[in-house]
Order: C-alpha cells, then structure tokens, then sequence
C-alpha cells in the first residue's frame, strides 16, 4: 500500500505525518522504551467553535462518544478496555477534542476500531442523552461550588468581550439545561470527520504496518464539508475592567488577565518565559516577594499557554486571611514595574529557560506525553512548531521581558477579578489606587 506522507524531526528521533485522501492527519511516533502504544484522536472543535446560545456542545458531545454505537454497545468501549488492560480518558479545551487509549502493545489495534466507528455512528437515544445531561450538569455546578472555578468563570467572561473563549469549555448551564439530542447530533455531524481529525500514534510499534492499519479502518470514511472558520476577532481593550464575586470562604483570592498573543507569534515565547521568572518555584520573584518576605498569600502563580486565538496571561494568588485582595494586588504590580524599569537579571532569565527546556524534554517520557504534545500542537499551529520552538525560547533576551511586559501586562489591559470572603464589607472598592508602577 503507497500512501503519500511528509517526515519531520522532534528531539533527534523521526515523527512522520501522513495524510490520507480524506483529508486525516496521521501522526505516528516509535518509542520502544515500553511495550505501550497510546493512540489518540484529535477533532478541531472545542468551546471557541460553538455559536451564542448553544455553548457547551463540544464537551457535551465529548461525553456522549462514550454511550455507545450500533456496533459498541453502552458500555462496552470501556468493558473491551477493562478487558484488554488498557485505559482511556478524554478531555476538551477552547481549542480541541480529543479522545486517548492506552494498550499494550499487543493489543492496541482495538483503540482505531472504537475510534473509527465512533467518528460516525455515535447513537443519540433520548434516555441516555438526558440521563448524560444530568451528568454534565453536576460537573458544571461542582465547577462552580469551588472558588478558583466561579472566579475563573467570572474572570474570562469579563475579560473577553466578544471572542467565544469567553464562554466556559463545560457551557453556561442555561444552555446545557435545554440541549436537545437532535441539536447534539447535528453538532456532531458539523464537526466530527476526517479531514476534521488528528490521529496520533506514539509506542512500541513498526511505524508501516500501523499507518496500513489506519488506512485499512479510516479510509472508508468520506470527508465532511470544512468547518466555517472562527473570524470574530476581540478587540482591544482600553482600560481596566474589575469585578467582585462573594463565596463562602474565609481568605481572598485574587485573579488577574492580561490579553495576549496566540501560539508561535513572537511575544508568546516571551510571555512563557516571564510566567516562569514570575511564579515557577520557590526562587521566582511572586513567591520570594510574597510568600516568604511579606507572607500575604499561600501561593501564587502566573501563567501563559497557546492558544490557536489570542488569549490570557494570568495571575491568581490566595491570600492568607489577615491580608486584604488590594495588598495582594499591589505586591504583583510593584513587582511588574521593576521588571519594566529594572529589568530581569541574566541568572534569572536563565534559570527560566533551563527550567521551560527541562518541563519540555522530561515531561514527555510516556507515550501519552509524547501523543499529547504532538496532537495539540498539530491543532493549535502544525507539527514543525516544535522544530523551533527551544531555539525560540533560547533567544529571549532581558530587553524582550521588560518590553513584553511594558506592552501586556498594563493596566488598561487587564481584567482584576476578586473573590470576597462572605462577611466581607458591602461596598466593594473598585478603584483600587495602584500607585506607581505599571498603569
């Protein structure tokens, strides 16, 4: 069998891609460090794709491919895994979809028979639709019956104006509450097809016989119309937005959203590498500052990660109950302005770059590891973004931290979330004064 297919290179050792005529990507990787092969299917669909009133869909559908097909009955997807002493999980972002098996590697080719019959033959029936629903349902109110998960919610629907990553991945449970099978279904159809899908394979394998495989179960599968691209483009933020949102707890907790560039564009290196010299262990400048010289919080953390849209850097610390969420605000800005003014110093910058190549080199031990990776950045970007993504990191200087963060990490830029104790006074100050500094 002669299938056309393209070879790049991750970490001296060969991923090769292949693209068969109904438009799926395959991604195969050799790893013989274990008798393991994960395989793991990637849809370009995730919460940014879903229109105003149907939110919700993508991770809803998620949860329905596990119900059952005319083939695989309920239950049987995960009695046929049991059996083979595999596993499987999947999850959804803004972004994507995707689905994982993990097998021995004697035993896998069961992974792309599920795979293949449920990219078209997900059955829809009303019982088990609304007893699913009752399911998803709980997950979105236990997501919101926790502190970070109500702020967070909060957060992203006040930053976002416009761009669909306002909306929460598990949906506004208006719109989950009143989700129909038939609509269900016709998502399903919009979006799950080949030329829609990444297939990607890592383990102890021949890397030939695994492409024929794919092309034996997946070939046969037509191609769907292409999905109507995402155009709605936020616009520029121009001036603080906050807000305040009361639980039951007795601390504050702070959470702050910069607008940022998208995956591979200049500045995301540069963010992810702030990030790190912010907030990534006990030597970053938020923790020394905060959680060992003023002790106003019990952890703090910055963070910044791709997205195929522009996106957020955050910050979110849990103060300890004495502090007050204006103390803790203004002990991350102080430090921001230094970091504008005075700069980051060269062992700073330098223990963030060991630390980012370390997290990308050791974290991708394991097959999934490796499938993950290489299926999230086939679908945020393309494949090759690995290539150059260490030299890029590499290349960050101390003149791009303080500038990157001069041009994001403003105060008309960002979306100050706070989250109250109950008890705490009515009146809400939401001019906070930030003093000098970043403004």
């Amino acid at each position: 069998m002669s299938l056309p297919a393209t070879s790049s290179i991750y970490a001296g050792e060969e991923v090769r891609k292949t693209v068969l005529d109904n438009g799926l990507v395959v991604l195969t990787k050799e790893l013989h460090t274990s008798p393991i092969v994960t395989n793991m299917i990637w849809y370009r669909v995730g919460s940014r794709n879903e229109e105003l009133g149907q939110t919700g869909k993508s991770h809803f559908l998620e949860h329905m491919l596990f119900k059952g097909t005319d083939r695989f009955q309920k239950g049987q997807i995960d009695l046929l895994t049991l059996k083979n002493g595999g596993g499987n999980n999947a999850f959804t972002s803004h972004d994507f979809t995707a689905y994982y098996f993990n097998f021995a590697s004697n035993r896998w080719e069961i992974a792309l028979e599920i795979e293949a019959d449920r990219m078209v033959n997900c059955t829809f029936e009303a019982d088990e639709f609304e007893a699913e629903k009752k399911v998803v349902i709980e997950e979105l109110k236990g997501n919101l019956d926790s502190p970070w998960g109500l702020l967070l919610q909060e957060l992203d629907a006040a930053a976002y104006k416009m761009h669909p990553y306002r909306n929460p991945v598990v949906g506004w449970l208006q719109d989950v509450a009143r989700a129909t099978a038939a609509e269900q279904q016709a998502y399903y159809r919009k979006y799950y097809h080949p030329n829609n899908a990444i297939l990607v394979i890592t383990g102890d394998f021949e890397t030939d016989h695994v492409v024929e495989s794919v092309a034996r179960q997946f070939t046969g599968i037509p191609s769907g119309p292409a999905p109507a691209s995402v155009t709605i483009v936020e616009p520029e933020q121009l001036g603080e937005k906050r807000i305040a949102v009361r639980w039951r707890s007795k601390v504050p907790r702070v959470a702050i959203a910069y607008h940022a560039p998208a995956i591979a564009l200049p500045d995301s290196y540069v963010l992810q590498v702030l990030g790190v010299i912010l907030a990534e262990g006990k030597a970053s400048r938020l923790y020394q500052r905060m959680v060992e010289r003023e002790q106003n919080v019990t952890f703090v953390t910055a963070e910044y990660g791709e997205s195929k849209d522009p996106t957020l850097f955050q910050i979110r610390a849990e103060g300890r109950s004495e502090h007050e969420a204006e103390e803790i605000e203004a002990s991350i800005y102080d430090e921001l302005s230094a970091i504008v003014s005075g700069g980051v110093t060269g062992s700073e910058l330098e223990r963030a770059k060991h630390q980012i190549k370390a997290h990308f080199i050791l974290s991708r031990e394991r097959t999934l590891d490796q499938a993950i990776l290489f299926g999230q950045v086939e679908a945020l970007r393309g494949i090759d973004y690995i290539e150059s993504y260490l030299q890029h990191v590499s290349a960050v200087t101390v003149d791009d931290i303080s500038a990157a963060c001069a041009r994001h990490l403003k105060q008309d830029n960002r979306t100050v979330g706070h989250l109250l104790p109950d008890g705490a006074a009515d009146e809400v100050d939401l001019e906070a004064d930030d003093g000098e500094g970043i403004q």
